[in-house]
């Protein structure tokens, strides 16, 4: 049976992100019927007022005895339903406090209840215009935005080195990410730009087992928006950009590169077009990057033809050959289940077939000659 790509998961999670995204719409919009009221001396006074109670939140983070989040939460909603707005909030990374920095600090919230309050501060400075593509807060080296730090969260899981986000943490991560989230920028996929946050989902992965099933989800989150992590400019992927994502969870890897399904078009025209020859050398590293990971992906591959396949023999098909030389078997027996008379029509620069190059090649196994032999490879000229 075909290894099955979730498509009635994705497609929910699609229409609920569309969902979020219309409410949320929604809200602003009545926000800014509201706002549209005010005098400007009164928008002032309560931008300032919102302002200041951002500000003051870092007090509760930081200090046990200051005053309650559900204070903040109620004093910010107070304020946003009489038209204020965040646009005082501080953007940099080292001024002031923002939503990128409450957001970052999530680690230091606790319990359902205050993670709840937190969601809906988020939620209600968004409401109120929040600068999110600007906002940033400090990493070590440069400023990260809100979408990128929760991208960064949701990557890395549960229990990991300086966050150690608790399940709950993780939980309210992945509550808010639809109300940050925006669709693919056709520029950034255009001209294949790195300010893509959802590349940080991609880099930062991490094996986290308690929170798998959410990592999968934010993936075709992500996937939905219209994104594919080949979408980036080749000199911001190292060689090993997706054997960390077979690593961490393998299943992703084949969850990128998925059968054809009308549900899916719009995502595979993407991935289609911006796999090329160094896109395929690098998914080639991840697909055999240790024997567990080749045997899923063989089994992947081995159910019927698959558009990678046939893109990979058209488009490089000196890669067939360095899997021979490889003796990538696992690899080369989908090739030729389903691409039979391409593999036998194929040759090299020196005008060899696979096995003459085979037999040539001192690092080909006799396994990997036996297994073209019997694909019938002509040997001789």
């Amino acid at each position: 049976m075909e290894p099955e790509f979730p498509i009635s998961t994705y497609i929910t999670l699609q229409k609920e992100l569309n969902t979020e995204r219309a409410s949320l719409e929604k809200e602003k919009a009545d926000w800014n019927l509201v706002r549209a009221t005010l005098s400007e001396a009164e928008a002032e006074e309560l931008d300032n007022r919102f302002c200041t109670d951002i500000e003051y939140l870092i007090r509760t983070i930081y200090n046990p005895t200051a005053p309650p989040l559900l204070e903040y939460r109620n004093s910010l909603r107070a304020l946003v339903k009489q038209g204020a707005s965040a646009r005082l909030m501080s953007t940099h990374e080292l001024d002031g406090y923002n939503l990128a920095m409450f957001i970052k600090d999530i680690y230091r919230i606790n319990g359902e209840e205050e993670l709840d309050l937190a969601a809906d501060i988020v939620r209600t400075t968004i409401i109120a215009d929040a600068d999110m593509e600007h906002q940033k807060a400090y990493v070590g080296n440069g400023g990260i935005t809100s979408i990128e730090q929760v991208c960064a969260y949701l990557a890395i899981g549960v229990n990991w080195e300086f966050a150690k986000l608790t399940i709950e943490q993780y939980g309210f991560c992945y509550r808010i990410f639809p109300w940050l989230a925006q669709r693919q920028d056709p520029l950034i996929s255009e001209h294949g730009e790195y300010n893509e946050p959802y590349h940080l989902f991609r880099r930062m992965l991490r094996s986290s087992p308690d929170v798998e099933d959410l990592q999968e989800k934010t993936l075709l989150r992500i996937m939905s928006l219209g994104w594919t992590p080949f979408s980036i400019t080749d000199e911001w992927l190292s060689a090993r950009a997706f054997a960390q994502v077979a690593l961490a969870n393998y299943r992703l890897l084949t969850m990128l590169i998925p059968y054809e399904r009308e549900e899916l078009q719009p995502y595979l025209d993407i991935a289609r077009e911006r796999i090329n020859p160094v896109i395929v050398k690098y998914l080639l590293n991840a697909f055999t990057s240790d024997k567990k990971i080749r045997k899923h992906v063989r089994t992947f591959f081995s159910h019927r033809p698959h558009w990678l396949l046939k893109k990979i023999l058209s488009e490089t098909p000196e890669t067939i050959f360095d899997l021979v030389r490889r003796n990538e078997q696992d690899l080369l027996i989908p090739f030729l289940k389903h691409y039979k008379q391409d593999i036998i029509a194929l040759r090299n620069k020196d005008d060899q077939t696979l096995l003459q190059y085979a037999v040539k090649c001192r690092s080909t196994v006799e396994n990997t000659i036996q297994l073209l032999r019997q694909t019938g490879i002509a040997e001789q000229r």
